[in-house]
């Protein structure tokens, strides 16, 4: 409301009073109009029906989504949970299946390499500790390239000499492993 003009003390009492009569009016209306919104509201979930059913199949199908692609190799992730102020950790499966993956935790770490995968294991959420793992593109053989690995933090970078390096950051010391990856023979 605006203030009134000084000197019409007409038009002051006119407003005083249309003010005085309206704010009540103003109050009550908005009121009933927060009851017809609350009623309809109550009855919208009373009528509704909730199909639980269609949710939970759907976030179970939501929850694998991929974490790589790599020559007929797809490798889905699913989240399981992360340690405080740092990593997630996760579950991890594959198409065509690779029976090592069930039942074991991974970081969210991988690296291609021209014939596979190296993936990293977490052996505990407590405290760094973890393996190097290799997949093999060609028989889908396991190698643990590295053990117990005081580290979650890695990088990996080939070398002029063709190998591979990985770098693990333990947050005291920078660790360096010279990793080889032994071919497997075919055991088709």
């Amino acid at each position: 409301m605006r203030k009134p003009k000084e000197g019409n003390s007409f038009l002051n009492g006119i407003i005083s009073i249309l003010i005085f009569i309206l704010y009540p009016i103003i109050i009550v209306v908005g009121i009933i109009i927060m009851l017809i919104l609350g009623i309809f509201t109550f009855f919208q979930r009373l009528f509704s029906k909730p199909d639980f059913k269609i949710e939970s199949q759907s976030t179970d199908i939501e929850q694998w989504s991929s974490l790589t692609n790599f020559s007929g190799i797809n490798i889905y992730q699913k989240y399981v949970s992360e340690i405080r102020y740092g990593p997630a950790y996760l579950n991890l499966k594959s198409e065509p299946e690779i029976d090592y993956l069930n039942n074991k935790l991974f970081g969210d770490w991988f690296f291609t390499y021209s014939n596979g995968i190296l993936l990293q294991q977490w052996n505990s959420t407590e405290k760094p500790n973890t393996n190097l793992i290799f997949i093999g593109i060609d028989n889908l053989k396991i190698q643990v390239l590295e053990k117990n690995i005081p580290s979650v933090n890695w990088e990996i970078v080939e070398t002029k000499d063709r190998t591979l390096e990985l770098n693990c950051d333990t947050g005291k010391e920078v660790l360096t492993y010279k990793i080889e990856i032994k071919t497997l023979g075919n055991t088709s």
